[in-house]
């Protein structure tokens, strides 16, 4: 376990945890805008060449970004926030990916058996494809740029300067600040572009405020664990598992994707809190065994 770098202060750690939510937000609210006025969205009712433009401009300039943040504002290498080279990487891709998509499909294997699932219908071409441009646009939009920018730089930044479960909750925090940011600033641009009424929303059209962002810090507090699963501490591992959470998500809350299943509220609350948990649960296993095996965020 790394031990905690006392050069860092607490201004200087609080500032780069803010300006990865900043960086993420305000990207994903200038793609969302500029792609409006061309007449697209990264939506998934969209042509996927729009939905792709969107995405890729979305990674490109969060990516860039953090690396430049890394390079010149904390001048330090690329490692210490989880680019850990090719091997360590996609082994960790892997790993991430694996165990949420377990946990997924076993707690919805039992709740199929106890009868709390209803499948209504399987369409392999259908899946096949929604796997393929999910993955594309889902790692593009979200999974890359997040991971690196919150998971990668800003909790690298807060455990240089705190304990482990300060700095977790803290870089939970800096995730739920991305939400805020992007709808503030897109409601700005609006504004500003002339649009008429504008309204600042808390959370996403169609979302309640409450339930938004508990799934969002429980989704973080996974991702969090993941981040130390090995013991590189490759921000890959987040990146699989965050694809990997949002694929099951829309498998089973969308319609479109080949598979047709249904859960009631209640199962669909069981679903959410076990799989999440058990996801939790095998990666603090995974990050005790790297804690003995001599790894953990390194300092800066």
């Amino acid at each position: 376990m790394s031990m905690i770098d006392r050069r860092a202060t607490t201004r200087t750690a609080l500032a780069r945890a803010v300006a990865a939510a900043f960086v993420m937000g305000v990207a994903l609210a200038v793609a969302s805008f500029v792609a409006a006025v061309l007449g697209t969205s990264a939506a998934s009712t969209e042509p996927f060449v729009g939905r792709l433009v969107t995405a890729t401009a979305v990674c490109a300039v969060v990516v860039a970004v953090i690396l430049l943040l890394r390079r010149r504002w904390d001048r330090a290498d690329l490692r210490g926030i989880g680019l850990t080279g090719p091997r360590s990487d996609t082994r960790g891709f892997l790993l991430g990916l694996g165990m949420v998509s377990a946990s997924g499909a076993v707690v919805l294997g039992v709740l199929s058996l106890v009868g709390g699932v209803r499948w209504e219908g399987f369409d392999l071409t259908r899946f096949a494809v929604f796997l393929a441009t999910n993955a594309v646009i889902a790692l593009l939009l979200e999974a890359i740029p997040e991971e690196v920018a919150i998971r990668g730089y800003a909790l690298t930044a807060l455990r240089a300067r705190y304990r482990r479960p300060v700095a977790t909750a803290l870089a939970i925090v800096t995730f739920l600040l991305v939400p805020p940011i992007a709808l503030a600033t897109e409601s700005l641009l609006k504004l500003l572009a002339g649009a008429g009424d504008v309204s600042l929303q808390v959370a996403p059209s169609g979302e309640d405020p409450i339930v938004y962002y508990v799934m969002i810090a429980a989704f973080g507090t996974m991702l969090c664990y993941a981040r130390e699963a090995t013991v590189t501490a490759t921000v890959w591992t987040c990146i699989g598992a965050h694809l990997a959470f949002l694929t099951i998500n829309r498998i089973v809350l969308t319609s479109g994707t080949g598979v047709e299943v249904e859960l009631p509220e209640v199962a669909l609350l069981v679903f959410f809190v076990v799989y999440l948990s058990a996801a939790v649960i095998g990666f603090n296993w995974l990050r005790a065994r790297a804690d003995r095996r001599g790894g953990g965020l390194p300092n800066r």
